[in-house]
């Protein structure tokens, strides 16, 4: 499958904080075997989001984290429903959720108000839920939440078969350019990564076992 990451805060724009919590999709998703094609840090604005969103839509399925808390730039909630064509509903699945952490009625209302027809997905270590909405899911920005709530979610996607392969080659990257060009152009279903290092390069071959075999045989043949 291919999926999207979107990130939703000002801080990580302004350089606040590191995106943690996309490295951390990213890293699962691709040793599950899948692909993330885009990874998006948009800032706390409706309608920027709701752009992010229809334009991703043409993936398999968008992962968005931050912007669900209680505060005045907690508008994630209200920009997936826009997307999506749906209303803002308070769904008591999600009410239920916020008030095992709080009773205040500003809380409770803002949080559990989320795109209708979603399906909640209980958050075990903070007040806001998580929720899926059409292929989108939506998922607190505090890390702990997000992997808690992230790890419930991504049970539902299969492990495919993707092997992996790493060659060490001593010197600079310009001196096996043609080399790689090469077996790329013999292997266009091998994806093959360049990661040039002080006095090195780290090939990476992915793909099905077999293929990735054979790519990494023609390289160094």
């Amino acid at each position: 499958m291919k999926f999207a990451i979107v990130s939703v805060g000002n801080e990580l724009l302004r350089g606040d904080i590191a995106n943690d919590n996309a490295k951390y999709m990213a890293e699962k998703l691709t040793d599950l075997g899948h692909r993330v094609e885009r990874i998006v840090v948009v800032p706390d604005k409706v309608d920027d989001i709701v752009e992010e969103l229809r334009r991703l839509l043409k993936y398999d399925f968008i992962f968005v984290t931050g912007g669900l808390g209680a505060t005045h730039d907690d508008v994630t909630a209200e920009a997936i429903a826009k997307a999506l064509n749906r209303s803002l509903v308070l769904d008591e699945n999600a009410v239920r959720q916020v008030r095992r952490w709080t009773d205040k009625r500003e809380v409770v209302e803002k949080v559990a108000r989320i795109p209708a027809e979603s399906e909640v997905v209980p958050n075990d270590v903070g007040v806001a839920p998580a929720f899926i909405a059409g292929k989108i899911a939506a998922l607190p920005g505090v890390p702990a939440e997000m992997r808690d709530t992230f790890e419930k979610i991504i049970r539902r996607f299969e492990k495919l078969d993707v092997y992996e392969e790493e060659v060490i080659v001593e010197g600079k990257e310009e001196d096996i350019l043609e080399k790689i060009n090469s077996v790329v152009e013999k292997f266009p279903d091998v994806e093959i990564g360049s990661y040039p290092k002080p006095g090195y390069v780290v090939l990476k071959f992915r793909g099905k076992k077999e293929r990735v075999v054979e790519a990494k045989r023609e390289f160094l043949s």
